[in-house]
């Protein structure tokens, strides 16, 4: 039996990727992060050495400094989107910190309702490509409600029964074209079905009750208590 989906994905493939992608994240973390750090330390301490009446060589100084700290954004920028480190803390925590990254760069309010046995999800529910998966669905979902949909709200809600994993985004936007699955700009919805099928969820985008759109995905999970069998 082919180990595809009905995309044609090979999830095996696809889970040694997101592993590469974790490893890669790690090392610049590790590596360059620390480098850069003793670069910065080191530009500290060059400045405190410098004539404090040689304005063009402080300014200089500065500008490093500046460029330094540019570069540790730009690292962190690669290594959240290699692997957010925040899934390092599990599917709850990391919807919560994307949630409020997102109001906070778009200035759309959310909503997060989490609903869960025992207040929170078990670390070992979902394993890492499960996690980064569903991840990447609701930063795609939330992309989309505020470039594409022009919502001026959001609410996700995550729900844990002991048997079914769901996670719903809905907005208030405009909507879903009739024809949004042909539309170049409808790659994004085309691949948050592929990462649903690749860890066994099922994902409906559909218009909403009251206008806007709304994403559901549901994942068939053990509870806490049979996870290991």
């Amino acid at each position: 039996m082919s180990d595809t989906t009905a995309a044609g994905t090979n999830p095996t493939a696809e889970r040694i990727k997101e592993d590469e992608r974790r490893r890669i994240a790690k090392d610049l973390h590790d590596e360059l992060g620390s480098r850069l750090t003793a670069l910065k330390m080191a530009l500290a301490q060059l400045g405190e050495e410098l004539p404090t009446d040689n304005t063009a060589l402080l300014d200089q100084a500065r500008h490093a400094d500046g460029l330094v700290d540019g570069a540790f954004d730009a690292m962190h920028d690669i290594i959240d989107d290699l692997h957010p480190a925040i899934l390092d803390l599990g599917l709850q925590a990391a919807l919560e910190w994307l949630a409020r990254s997102f109001a906070r760069d778009t200035g759309v309010p959310h909503r997060l309702h989490v609903d869960v046995v025992g207040d929170e999800l078990p670390p070992a529910l979902l394993d890492a490509f499960q996690n980064v998966s569903l991840y990447r669905i609701a930063r795609e979902a939330l992309h989309n409600a505020s470039r594409h949909a022009a919502a001026s709200n959001v609410d996700i809600s995550l729900r844990h029964d002991g048997k079914m994993l769901t996670l719903i985004i809905a907005d208030n936007g405009v909507g879903l074209p009739h024809d949004a699955g042909r539309r170049p700009q409808s790659a994004g919805l085309r691949s948050m079905h592929e990462r649903a099928a690749l860890v066994g969820a099922t994902l409906e985008v559909l218009q909403g009750d009251r206008g806007g759109t709304r994403l559901q995905l549901t994942l068939p999970v053990r509870s806490a208590p049979n996870l290991i069998e």
